[in-house]
C-alpha cells in the first residue's frame, strides 16, 4: 500500500500542490456560490439579506456536523492506510456514512420544535421572520443532503483522491449557482419564488453532489472497499472518528454560536451591522475557503506519513503548509485593505451600509495572517489524531476571547467591536504556536 500510494513517496511540495489544488478550486467555487447566493438575495431586499444572515448560524452547524465527522474520518482513514490497515479504513468509512445519515435528524427536530422561537429571539420584523422561516425551514428539513455530501468528500480526501472530492463539490456548487437566479426571479418559465427559490436551488445542488459522492464511494475509484454486508459495529472506531471529529464539530459550531452572540451585540447598535457581518462572512470565505482547501491536502499527507512513522515527511509537509497558507492570507489582507468599497458594492448601494462595511473589512482583515498560523497548527493536531488541541486553539480564537472582548468594546462604540477579531486572533496564535512545539516534541520527534 505504501509503495502504491503517492502520499508515502512522492516529493512533498508537488504532491501537496497536486492534492490541495483540486480542493482549493472546489472551495473557491463554493465561495463563489456563497457570494452569488447572497448577491441575488440582496437584490430582493436588505430584509431578505438580513433573514439569511440570521439563518446563517444554523447552516454553519449543519456544515459542522458534516465537516466534523468527515475530518475524523479523513484522519482515521489516512492513518489506517499509512499503517497498511485496509479493513480498519473500510470499516471507518461505513461507520462514518451511517453517522452522517443519523446526525441529519437533529435538524428535522429543530425545524418543528425550535425554529419559530429562534427567529422571535432575533427579530421583531414579521417580514424578516417570514422570509427566514421559509428559507431555513427547507434547509433544515433536507440537511442530510449537505451532511452526506461533505462527509463523503472528506472520506475521499483521506485516500488522497482529491480530484474526485473536487468534482463532487463542483457539481453541487455549479448547479446551485446556475439555479439561483432562475428560481429566485423566475427565469425560463420557472415561477419567481424569491427566498424560497434560493433554498431550493441550494438543496438541489447539495442533493446532486451527495448522489455523485455515493456513486464514487461505492465504486472502485478510491482505495476503500464499502460493503455493508461486512459491516461490524465498533465502539472503538466511533471513538477514534469522534476523538478528532467531535472537537472539529465543536470548533465549527463555535462559529455559529459566536455569530449568534455577535448579532445580539451588534443589534444593540444597528440592525444594518447584522447585514454587514453577514456580508463579511461571505467575502472572507474567498480567502479562508482556499486555505481550508490547502489544509485538506496537508491533513491526509501528514496523517499518512505519521501512520507510516516517517518523521521527515511529516515535518516537511507541515512547513510547506504553513508557508503556502500564510501567502494566501497575505494576499487576502491586501485585497481587503485596498478594495473594501468595491467589495461592499457587490451587495449594497446604501451609503450607510457601505461605509460601515469598508471600516469593518479593513479592521477584521488585520487578523488574516495570524489566522493562517492557527489554522495550520490545528490541521497538524487533527492529522496526528489530537483533536483536543485544535479545540483549544479554535475555542480561544472564536469564543473564549472574542465574545468577552467584543462585549466590553461594545460599550465604547460599534466601531470598536470589530477590533475583537484581530485581538483574539493574535492571542490565540501565541497559544497555538506553544502547543505545536509541545506536540512536535512529544509525538513527532520520537518517531
Amino acid at each position: 500500500m505504501q509503495q502504491r500510494n503517492p502520499m508515502g513517496h512522492e516529493k512533498i511540495l508537488p504532491l501537496l500542490i497536486k492534492m490541495s489544488l483540486p480542493v482549493m478550486l472546489s472551495m473557491f467555487i463554493q465561495s463563489l456560490y456563497n457570494i452569488v447566493d447572497s448577491y441575488f438575495v440582496a437584490k430582493l431586499s436588505e430584509k431578505a439579506l438580513r433573514a439569511t444572515s440570521l439563518a446563517y448560524p444554523v447552516q454553519i452547524i449543519i456544515v459542522a456536523l458534516g465537516v466534523g465527522t468527515g475530518t475524523g474520518l479523513n484522519s482515521l482513514i489516512s492513518r489506517s492506510l499509512g499503517a497498511n490497515k485496509q479493513e480498519k479504513a473500510d470499516q471507518a468509512a461505513m461507520h462514518g456514512f451511517i453517522a452522517a445519515i443519523l446526525s441529519s435528524l437533529i435538524f428535522i427536530i429543530f425545524r418543528f420544535t425550535l425554529m419559530d422561537k429562534f427567529f422571535d429571539y432575533f427579530t421583531k420584523d414579521p417580514t424578516v421572520k417570514a422570509m427566514g422561516m421559509e428559507y431555513l425551514g427547507l434547509v433544515s428539513t433536507f440537511a442530510f443532503f449537505s451532511i452526506i455530501q461533505i462527509t463523503i468528500e472528506k472520506m475521499i480526501q483521506g485516500t488522497g483522491k482529491m480530484v474526485w472530492s473536487m468534482i463532487i463539490q463542483l457539481v453541487g456548487a455549479i448547479i446551485n449557482i446556475i439555479l439561483d437566479p432562475i428560481m429566485i426571479f423566475g427565469l425560463y418559465g420557472f415561477p419567481a419564488m424569491g427566498i424560497k427559490g434560493a433554498a431550493i436551488a441550494t438543496l438541489i445542488g447539495q442533493g446532486a453532489g451527495a448522489l455523485l459522492g455515493i456513486i464514487v464511494l461505492f465504486s472502485d475509484i478510491i482505495d476503500l472497499n464499502i460493503n455493508f454486508l461486512n459491516f461490524k459495529f465498533s465502539k472503538g472506531i466511533i471513538k477514534e472518528i469522534y476523538n478528532v471529529g467531535f472537537p472539529s464539530i465543536l470548533m465549527q459550531s463555535i462559529t455559529a454560536l459566536v455569530t449568534t452572540i455577535m448579532n445580539l451585540i451588534l443589534i444593540r447598535h444597528s440592525e444594518i451591522a447584522v447585514s454587514v457581518l453577514g456580508v463579511y462572512f461571505k467575502l472572507q470565505s474567498f480567502v479562508f475557503m482556499p486555505v481550508f482547501g490547502l489544509s485538506q491536502g496537508v491533513l491526509p499527507l501528514i496523517g499518512y506519513n505519521y501512520g507510516a512513522e516517517n518523521k521527515e515527511r511529516v515535518e516537511e509537509t507541515f512547513k510547506w503548509g504553513m508557508r503556502l497558507t500564510a501567502i494566501v492570507m497575505a494576499v487576502g489582507t491586501i485585497v481587503f485593505q485596498l478594495f473594501p468599497r468595491e467589495l461592499m458594492g457587490i451587495f449594497s448601494d446604501d451609503p450607510n451600509m457601505t461605509n460601515m462595511g469598508v471600516y469593518t473589512l479593513r479592521i477584521i482583515s488585520i487578523c488574516f495572517v495570524f489566522a493562517a498560523i492557527g489554522i495550520t497548527n490545528s490541521t497538524f493536531f487533527q492529522a496526528l489524531g489530537l483533536g483536543k488541541y485544535s479545540l483549544i486553539v479554535t475555542s480561544l480564537r472564536q469564543l473564549i476571547l472574542i465574545i468577552p472582548i467584543a462585549y466590553v468594546l461594545s460599550f465604547i462604540g460599534l466601531n470598536f467591536v470589530w477590533l475583537s477579531y484581530p485581538i483574539s486572533e493574535i492571542i490565540a496564535t501565541i497559544v497555538s504556536v506553544t502547543l505545536q512545539r509541545r506536540v512536535k516534541r512529544e509525538y513527532v520527534e520520537i518517531l
